[in-house]
């Protein structure tokens, strides 16, 4: 079974919980063993959201993530890209991992989205999918369906 990282960050934004556990599922059906690497506010939300971790089977805090991963521990990495923080985040991942990566790049503000765009554009080869949103994650799902049929 191939194994995927599901990034996050900040839960600032309303959209990042329903993608995960939805990010979670949809890979789970390709036959992923996901795992969420979450700072503790994200991880406490994905928890409310599936008390019976019937998606989210596997949460662990993201530091730590850092701290232990290395090359070949996944197969895919899945990162919520909505700050800077965010970007550098998976960025890092992306380099100590060397797998196929997407980026879930949303923002409200179309001059933020575009540089975070251009951040994980100039340090990475992950394929990007970016988004105006914010509240609804509906954008960023029909775009995230569409770059997972390729996988």
């Amino acid at each position: 079974m191939k194994k995927a990282l599901v990034l996050l960050g900040c839960p600032e934004s309303p959209s990042q919980t329903p993608m995960a556990v939805y990010a979670a599922n949809k890979l789970s059906e390709l036959d992923y063993d996901v795992t969420v690497a979450a700072n503790p506010a994200a991880t406490k939300l994905v928890k409310v959201s599936d008390p019976k971790k019937v998606y989210v089977k596997s949460i662990v805090d993201l530091d730590r993530c850092l701290n232990d991963i290395k090359e070949g521990d996944y197969d895919l990495l899945v990162g919520f890209v909505h700050k800077d923080a965010a970007a550098s985040f998976f960025i890092t991942f992306y380099h100590l991992l060397q797998c196929e990566s997407i980026a879930l790049v949303f923002e409200k503000d179309m001059e933020l989205l575009e540089s975070y765009v251009d951040m994980v554009q100039e340090n990475t080869d992950a394929k990007i999918v970016a988004v105006k949103a914010f509240h609804n994650p509906t954008p960023i799902r029909v775009r995230f369906d569409k770059v997972v049929e390729e996988l």
